[in-house]
């Protein structure tokens, strides 16, 4: 995969398995006993312990030939299928969100970083993605890459985070938007990474 696709694939990667936690991340911003440092700080200690489970898991291209390492692009079809079915039920969102409200206010964190990362971290579904990502992609350079990627849309992540939560109009927007893409990147970014095993040879 030549850097501008791949990069792009990282993006749409980063983008649709974090669209959740970006709506967590605007419920820290708005409390104020949990300082920008902080957040910041436990989102790259989560998404790092993600990227490096995921990167473990991506051995498997050590024994196992391309084009059946390809098959895994079924994971992210599976996800995109499994959203576009969950996003009939409006209320998950809403539901997430009180649940982080209510774990935000029954709990004095002295350490706060450390309850974003392990919220960060207790997604399944990015380590499924960017496994696939890091087994169909393991060139070093590939890897390096996909990592800066995330590096650095996590800053932007906080960034815009802390943005919204100033400006609540543009904040539903981007949900609204985000919860009807996101499904249909899942399934593209899928179907992209069984046709490189498959067909571009």
């Amino acid at each position: 995969m030549d850097f501008p696709a791949l990069v792009g694939v990282g993006i749409a990667a980063f983008v649709a398995t974090n669209i959740d936690d970006f709506f967590i991340l605007m419920v820290f911003f708005a409390r104020p006993r949990f300082p920008s440092s902080q957040i910041v700080l436990g989102q790259y200690i989560g998404m790092g312990s993600l990227i490096g489970v995921s990167l473990a898991g991506s051995l498997i291209t050590l024994v196992l030939p391309r084009n059946l390492i390809g098959l895994i692009g079924l994971i992210p079809i599976a996800v995109g299928i499994k959203e576009l079915v969950e996003s009939h039920n409006k209320g998950d969102k809403e539901d997430d969100e009180k649940l982080v409200k209510k774990l935000l206010q029954s709990k004095k964190t002295r350490l706060p970083f450390l309850t974003i990362a392990a919220i960060t971290f207790s997604g399944g579904e990015e380590i499924g993605i960017y496994t696939t990502l890091f087994a169909t992609n393991n060139e070093v350079e590939s890897i390096i890459t996909l990592i800066s990627v995330v590096m650095v849309l996590t800053a932007f992540w906080c960034f815009l985070a802390n943005y919204l939560v100033r400006h609540s109009f543009l904040a539903n927007v981007f949900r609204s938007i985000g919860s009807r893409v996101i499904p249909y990147v899942l399934i593209g970014l899928g179907i992209y990474i069984l046709a490189e095993a498959f067909l571009m040879v």
